[in-house]
């Protein structure tokens, strides 16, 4: 069965390049002229991925990503925001929002692609793009075909590492977590807490503290996944109720980036519905705790996961 991308545009011109370069990826396609009709059209088919503009009609597309963010069966589904708004305000805006933003220059599907593939498992059709002439592509949506040929995991990489280097100081301004400070070019281990109760990640932190390894904790959901992209911890203890993306949102967001996917996350919370513990597990939890800590258990499975960092 073929995946289904919504693409919400109201300028005719790339939601036809965009529909048909999809198409040659093996894709369906489901389209929306405004903010509204993306909305009710992602409710109606829960496509695998969105890609929104962000000026349409009756409505902008941060605000139709906001609420995708907090409904709960379509918080899941991967956002991709096509904009030619350039601003700070709005770069900043896709990053809070965990969303891949993705300017309308001229090689556009070459930034695309990339990400869609890697998002949705799929592989990348050189052969069958290279089939739209550049007669059939209006000027503002035109393919680099040097780009093309990158690496989907590494082109996605790439493409969130220059947001992260574009919000530069003004994020590390208005971020909650905390430095770390490691000697240069340690290995040393550390754990990154994602966790709002400020009793807990202090308990979590000398605990963790007490065995040797560094812990620095955030305490809202998407700080966390950025924190996590930018730093590469050892491995993350997580909440699930949190502000800014639950945890569910923050374990998505961790396992589709090949930056984050291999980190080891620890669920820890006082939810005690089944549902959630298999809802984590299945989207990539290594280990499920309820509170109460009990610490000892927490220990024993950090270093069954890394039995290198984490053995006393």
């Amino acid at each position: 069965m073929n995946k289904t991308v919504l693409i919400a545009d109201d300028n005719a011109d790339v939601v036809d390049v965009l529909k048909r370069r999809c198409e040659m990826l093996g894709l369906s396609v489901v389209v929306a002229r405004n903010a509204m009709e993306a909305l009710s059209k992602a409710e109606a088919c829960h496509p695998a991925a969105i890609m929104l503009d962000v000026n349409m009609p009756h409505g902008n597309g941060l605000s139709v990503c906001e609420m995708l963010n907090h409904h709960e069966q379509l918080s899941a589904i991967p956002v991709i925001v096509l904009t030619g708004n350039t601003s700070s305000e709005v770069i900043k805006r896709c990053h809070q929002l965990c969303a891949f933003y993705i300017p309308k220059t001229t090689d556009i599907w070459s930034q695309i692609e990339p990400v869609l593939c890697d998002l949705l498992k799929i592989s990348s059709n050189k052969e069958a793009s290279a089939k739209v002439s550049a007669e059939d592509v209006s000027p503002k949506a035109a393919v680099s075909e040097d780009r093309t040929s990158e690496d989907p995991s590494s082109s996605c990489v790439e493409i969130l590492d220059r947001v992260f280097s574009i919000l530069g100081s003004e994020m590390a301004r208005d971020t909650n977590v905390e430095p770390v400070v490691t000697p240069q070019g340690s290995a040393a281990p550390w754990v990154l807490t994602i966790e709002d109760d400020e009793d807990v990640a202090f308990s979590l932190r000398r605990r963790l503290q007490e065995i040797g390894i560094t812990a620095v904790n955030s305490n809202e959901g998407a700080d966390g996944y950025r924190y996590a992209f930018l730093s590469a911890p050892t491995a993350i203890i997580l909440d699930y109720e949190l502000p800014g993306g639950n945890g569910a949102y923050v374990m998505r967001r961790l396992k589709e980036s090949p930056v984050t996917a291999s980190i080891p996350v620890v669920v820890l919370t006082g939810r005690k519905e089944g549902y959630i513990e298999r809802q984590m597990r299945s989207m990539g939890a290594s280990a499920f705790f309820t509170k109460p800590i009990h610490w000892e258990r927490i220990q024993e499975t950090l270093s069954d996961l890394v039995p290198t960092a984490f053995a006393n």
